[in-house]
């Protein structure tokens, strides 16, 4: 019976022995978990990007000799090099869309024709037709650098969201306003840089 007895008495202090230590382990690992740091992960994407093409040579567009035109004559001028025309392709990698602006400003040496007295005109093709999405303003340059990273002194033009791979083509328009003075014996000339900048988000 006392072999019996101490046994049993072994048993219970090691049944108890065990909860004690499971117990210990128990509060110091809610210890440890309430005293760790939540993980940070940071994802990298390479996003996409917004890429400007044209037929011309270069990106620059050119008034010579300008002569004045009422804005409903400079909107449907036709000739070869009284527009510039350009693509804008979206490249989408991990970014859902990418936003992206394009913008003029001004090129060369100092033009003979005054900010107020050009008119600026954008259309976005859609259908296969050409559609107004900038109606005639004047040149009016921005007074900082936006945070695109349009530069001071240049004029946004037009601004997209794009949420999927495209392609989208522009024809831009410029002219000496009907209401703009022509010095005589001077040219009445104005050239511009057409360019884009996007983000990725």
């Amino acid at each position: 019976m006392k072999d019996k007895k101490g046994t049993t008495n072994k048993f219970i202090w090691l049944i108890v022995g065990i909860c004690v230590i499971c117990l210990t382990i128990l509060i110091v690992s809610c210890i440890i978990f309430s005293n760790r740091k939540d993980d940070v992960k940071k994802e990298k994407k390479d996003g996409g990007g917004v890429t400007l093409s044209y037929t011309d040579d270069i990106n620059i567009f050119s008034l010579t000799n300008a002569l004045p035109l009422t804005d409903a004559v400079g909107k449907t001028l036709d000739s070869a090099d009284s527009y510039f025309d350009f693509t804008v392709e979206s490249e989408l990698d991990e970014a859902s869309k990418i936003d992206y602006e394009i913008y003029i400003e001004k090129y060369g040496n100092t033009p003979t024709i005054k900010d107020e007295d050009i008119r600026i005109y954008l259309e976005k093709q859609n259908s296969g037709t050409f559609e107004e999405v900038l109606a005639p303003v004047s040149f009016t340059g921005l007074k900082a650098k936006d945070e695109f990273g349009t530069p001071r002194g240049a004029m946004v033009i037009y601004s997209d969201s794009v949420s999927n791979d495209k392609t989208e083509n522009y024809r831009l328009r410029m002219w000496l306003s009907d209401t703009g003075i022509v010095n005589p014996g001077i040219p009445a000339n104005y050239s511009v840089k057409v360019s884009i900048v996007g983000k990725a988000k």
